[in-house]
């Protein structure tokens, strides 16, 4: 149900079923009030919430200077919409401009500002937006920054984002039970006129002194497109509903092919340095394919492998990377029994494609046949996209003639072709820098996307940050790269993290359409500072929660509610092990439990 657009003299109110957003253009336009319904809760206490100022060559206009020339508004049973068209004189420049509001769903509120200008002598000035109301919200004690958490009075970022989706910034009022999602849209972050960056400003320190510089035509052009999300069920319900509305403009169906089944449960892969010893033995010339696959069992079993052998070989002569193949001890004959055996095994095998080895005088079409002869020769299963977060054009005849044939991409996709187009890749962290700590945080992507299966490496990583790459993917309930031979460097797991891995797959195994269902949650609401916590859930009655400490300390007490009616049981399945238990109020379920300093635990929940 839509409320109306509510008009009295020189002002409007604009309200959802949760939110009524006022402006006021009595002498300048500003937002007079934002607030949450179910609790009459303002988050505009400030009485300097102008819209928006221009700044000209280091002065801005007066706000009091606007002139307001037309208001509409209309409202059916599809949407509601109101616009507020205004103008300004600046020293014989002329600037006109558009505030709109539109609703068309419900809990999803648009405010979009465009602008043009008419200038003196039709030569440009520099021009600079600010926005004081933003500036005010963003200084709201409830203000949550995208990807953030609250750990006390202090704001914490722990998550990765890798794509040119941005989840809201939330506020929420006193009580915690409503909350409003502000969306700023980046699709094409070229354009000098859209949106100006502003998800990176309003994510960094010193907002207040962010200024967007804008280049203006005679035509109206966008300049801010932003959205409010509502609910009255808190942040959760924004995320969720933020992750449904940018799904619905995605084509996904190409996840979803019958025969690509397989690479969602690509759990484990196993980088495969051919020239190496753990895969090569030089005495015989000989691949010790067996040895690989059977000391795959300590970590659980693989479940793909990418055979490497051109690089750090390719380069050195005129060779090209498929001609390299010839150099095998056996030339394709080697592939193909390797294949064979992995298959024996249900074993998924890739090779690699390197991009930076396309000659001038060749195309990626040649490439492509070259890649088609090869899966028909050796019965290969998918292509590792070296270096690449995109699945060029040529490739696409290949899937259309191998139906089962699947890509990988070293980088994860960021716009939305390649994310429609290309089902799985790495996440990488730290790539070749040496000098770097791995975090455990929430990724982003793979909350939005579940079904592009994620695989996290970090190549260079020894001894702890070993351990904390296993429980990233543990916290985020992702496969591995498992990667011991660095092109020469030999970088080990150690049996009690061998047994972590395999405990891990168990899991993943065991719950995939938990894990990989399309209600999960990140960054939960915690009842506990020092830990973060994530929400697995599929259309049933179970979920999984994975909880971090990442702290120095123990914490034992309540981390998270849980919002049911019906009777509860809780296990834990992965970590060390801790006391816990479902505490009962007359309001609320609670979990409890002992969490150790900078650990990850896994836990079950069944609602009976």
């Amino acid at each position: 149900m839509m409320r109306k657009v509510n008009n009295s003299k020189q002002k409007i109110s604009f309200s959802s079923e949760d939110l009524l957003l006022s402006l006021n253009y009595s002498n300048k336009i500003f937002v007079d009030k934002l607030v949450a319904l179910n609790s009459n809760f303002n988050f505009l206490n400030n009485k300097n919430n102008d819209l928006l100022k221009i700044k000209l060559e280091n002065k801005f206009i007066p706000s009091n200077q606007t002139n307001i020339n037309k208001v509409f508004n209309k409202t059916d049973n599809n949407y509601k919409v109101v616009s507020i068209d205004f103008s300004q004189h600046f020293k014989k420049d002329f600037f006109k401009g558009r505030i709109s509001i539109l609703q068309k769903k419900e809990n999803i509120i648009d405010l979009i500002l465009q602008l043009a200008v008419k200038w003196k002598n039709r030569i440009p000035k520099k021009t600079l937006l600010t926005f004081p109301f933003l500036t005010n919200l963003y200084h709201h004690k409830n203000f949550l920054k995208a990807g953030h958490i609250f750990n006390g009075k202090n704001l914490v970022k722990k998550s990765t984002w890798s794509f040119h989706e941005y989840p809201p910034s939330i506020l929420t009022d006193d009580s915690a039970n409503f909350a409003v999602g502000i969306e700023f849209f980046d699709q094409f972050p070229w354009q000098s006129n859209y949106n100006l960056g502003m998800h990176e400003a309003i994510s960094k320190e010193g907002f207040e002194k962010y200024e967007a510089e804008i280049q203006l035509t005679e035509e109206l052009s966008d300049v801010v497109v932003m959205r409010f999300y509502t609910s009255s069920e808190g942040k959760n319900k924004v995320f969720n509903l933020w992750k449904e509305n940018i799904r619905s403009r995605y084509d996904l169906r190409k996840y979803f092919r019958p025969k690509n089944r397989w690479i969602k449960k690509n759990y484990l892969q196993h980088f495969t340095f051919a020239y190496g010893k753990e895969a090569f033995e030089y005495k015989k010339t000989k691949f010790k394919i067996n040895k690989i696959i059977k000391e795959g069992k300590e970590f659980g079993g693989y479940d793909s492998i990418i055979f490497w052998h051109q690089y750090p070989r390719l380069g050195l002569d005129n060779t090209n990377q498929w001609e390299l193949y010839r150099y095998l001890p056996e030339d394709y004959k080697s592939i193909k029994k390797i294949v064979k055996e992995c298959h024996l095994n249900n074993i998924k095998f890739f090779i690699p494609f390197k991009p930076w080895d396309v000659r001038s005088n060749e195309s990626l079409d040649k490439h492509a046949k070259f890649l088609e002869n090869f899966i028909i020769e050796t019965n290969i299963d998918g292509f590792f996209l070296d270096t690449m977060s995109s699945l060029p054009e040529s490739f696409l005849r290949i899937q259309k003639k191998f139906p089962s044939f699947e890509f990988c991409s070293e980088g994860t996709p960021k716009e939305q072709r390649q994310i429609e187009q290309l089902t799985s890749s790495w996440d990488q962290i730290g790539n070749i820098r040496r000098n770097y700590k791995v975090e455990v945080e929430a990724n982003m992507f793979r909350f939005v996307f579940p079904e592009h299966p994620l695989n996290l490496v970090s190549r260079w990583s020894v001894g702890s940050d070993k351990d904390s790459i296993i429980k990233r993917a543990a916290f985020n309930g992702t496969g591995l790269v498992i990667w011991q031979d660095v092109f020469g460097c030999w970088l080990p797991f150690s049996k009690k993290q061998k047994q972590l891995i395999k405990q891990l797959k168990k899991i993943l195994v065991k719950f995939h359409d938990l894990f990989f269902g399309n209600n999960s949650i990140p960054l939960i609401d915690t009842l506990s500072n020092g830990i973060i916590c994530n929400q697995f859930a599929n259309n049933n009655n179970q979920r999984i929660y994975s909880i971090y400490n990442f702290t120095s300390k123990k914490i034992n007490g309540p981390l998270f509610n849980i919002d049911s009616d019906v009777d509860i049981k809780v296990q834990q399945i992965y970590g060390k092990l801790s006391s816990i238990k479902i505490q009962k109020t007359k309001k609320t379920k609670s979990v409890c439990g002992t969490i150790e300093s900078n650990e990850v635990i896994l836990i079950h929940v069944k609602l009976q």
